[in-house]
């Protein structure tokens, strides 16, 4: 039974125990930067189990429990997964989700939240780790069972955890989803946000609104290499086409949604002189044939589109800062920048321009950079920072974190794929992936941490149509207690 003063229903699918703990996850809310309840749900756990346990005063929890009967002289192993979900819903969801918890629904062969984001990136690895530190019967080595915040927004929770209260050197992440997939190795990661003063001032100037819009987008690690169109850099690159034929001046700039997304769309407001509004229009019908056949397989509903506003009261830059706010957004690098010398078909460096905005009297354009490799990572930073400064913007480094670098020797690797194997029948696929993951924190405060990743079917991740398999959840589950079992 699952004691926690909160109502359970029951699911009545398999492994059930697995599936109570989700649905108690769920039933409180646990967006990023909400997580005060789902913390406090876990210290309640340990006590009420009377398990030692710490929480810092980020919300980070930490459950320790002795090895089982058999098992005292094993070495210890962390079990981690992170407390936060990304929280959507839909446009007819009345749910609050800073303050509801989740609607489960299921029918035996997937699991969903009715009208939301599910939350099992990453509530199923939080779900696994109670139902082990629960049980009596489980064979297991001692277990630190630690649960970060704010994996989805940065990392924060794993960047300032105290290792110290951590003893293990084997770490077994439950944070991937695509089962009979051992992650091994990811990039590190960096957030540059780059800002430009736009100094307008109001006046009545002819106007028009471009619009780029319908492009597939994706996220900018798994993704990135697909080479599909992103809309803010067309956007900089037809200003730059537009500025060669007349001296435009920029009232405003929006697009993309998050800075490691490849964005979908953008809208640009320009000013220019009406004697050269035919040479931008033919600008814009050149740009949009160069572009449409350029992007036919990746982008293929991609569209351009110009619409005159004629004469209006704006707030518009000069002519020269908005030269050089275009000629940055022109020159900027985009997309895959190397590969992995070592591992065929992935990417080493990557970088993408996934925001743009105007906010009062300036411009800013995010960044999500990405790289393996330290030396790599430092001339992407170097190159931005070059480029924006050189045209009168400003350079914000953040949210940097390491790779986590494949192992080329790991016992943990070699008896998870030999367990995958006696289980399955065949080995499981190893893979080195151009995102981050918090074991690349954990590598970093944990000298000679031998760690993997792996997880459960999650298909339509961080959507309102996200479904856990439920199937793919018990073989994950049995993978996890017969690994346990081999440490």
């Amino acid at each position: 039974m699952v004691k926690m003063g909160v109502k359970m229903s029951a699911l009545n699918i398999e492994p059930k125990k697995v599936f109570d703990f989700f649905e108690l996850i769920a039933s409180v809310p646990h967006g990023s930067d909400n997580t005060a309840q789902i913390t406090e749900l876990c210290c309640e756990f340990a006590r009420q189990r009377g398990l030692d346990y710490c929480c810092d005063e980020l919300g980070n929890v930490i459950i320790y429990k002795n090895a089982s009967c058999g098992y005292e002289t094993h070495e210890t192993v962390i079990l981690q997964g992170h407390l936060d979900m990304v929280t959507v819903k839909t446009a007819d969801c009345l749910k609050d989700l800073e303050k509801d918890g989740l609607d489960l629904k299921t029918d035996g062969k997937y699991l969903w939240a009715e009208g939301t984001s599910l939350g099992a990136d990453d509530g199923v690895a939080v779900a696994m780790a109670l139902a082990v530190l629960d049980s009596d019967t489980i064979p297991h080595p001692p277990i630190e069972a630690v649960f970060t915040i704010n994996e989805e927004t940065g990392m924060d929770g794993a960047q300032f955890l105290d290792a110290a209260k951590l003893r293990s050197k084997t770490m077994l992440n439950i944070d991937s989803e695509l089962e009979g997939v051992i992650t091994c190795g990811c990039a590190g990661g960096a957030h540059v946000l780059a800002q430009f003063p736009l100094y307008s001032k109001s006046e009545e100037l002819y106007c028009a609104e471009l619009n780029i819009s319908g492009l597939t987008g994706g996220h900018s690690g798994n993704e990135i290499h697909k080479n599909r169109a992103n809309s803010i850099i067309l956007m900089g690159r037809l200003l730059g086409e537009i500025n060669v034929k007349t001296a435009l001046r920029l009232v405003s700039l929006t697009g993309g949604e998050k800075d490691n997304a490849i964005a979908k769309a953008s809208t640009c407001t320009i000013a220019f002189n009406e004697s050269d509004r035919n040479a931008v229009l033919e600008t814009v019908m050149h740009f949009s044939k160069l572009n449409y056949e350029k992007y036919s397989s990746t982008d293929p509903n991609l569209e351009i589109a110009v619409t005159e506003l004629g004469k209006t009261c704006v707030s518009a830059a000069d002519a020269q800062t908005s030269g050089k706010i275009t000629a940055a957004m022109s020159a900027v690098p985009d997309g895959v920048q190397t590969m992995s010398p070592d591992i065929e078909g992935l990417v080493e460096s990557s970088l993408n321009l996934g925001v743009a905005a105007t906010d009062d009297d300036t411009v800013s354009l995010s960044f999500c950079l990405r790289s393996s490799a330290a030396n790599e990572m430092a001339r992407m930073k170097d190159k931005l920072t070059g480029i924006i400064t050189a045209n009168g913007g400003t350079v914000t480094i953040g949210g940097e974190y390491p790779a986590w670098e494949y192992k080329k020797n790991s016992v943990l690797r070699e008896k998870a794929v030999a367990v995958y194997e006696s289980l399955y029948g065949e080995k499981p696929e190893l893979s080195v992936i151009h995102a981050g993951l918090e074991c690349g924190l954990f590598a970093d405060k944990i000298k000679d941490l031998d760690c993997i990743s792996f997880g459960p079917n999650i298909p339509d991740i961080h959507t309102t149509n996200e479904k856990l398999d439920v199937a793919s959840t018990q073989r994950v589950w049995e993978f996890l207690l017969k690994l346990l079992q081999s440490l």
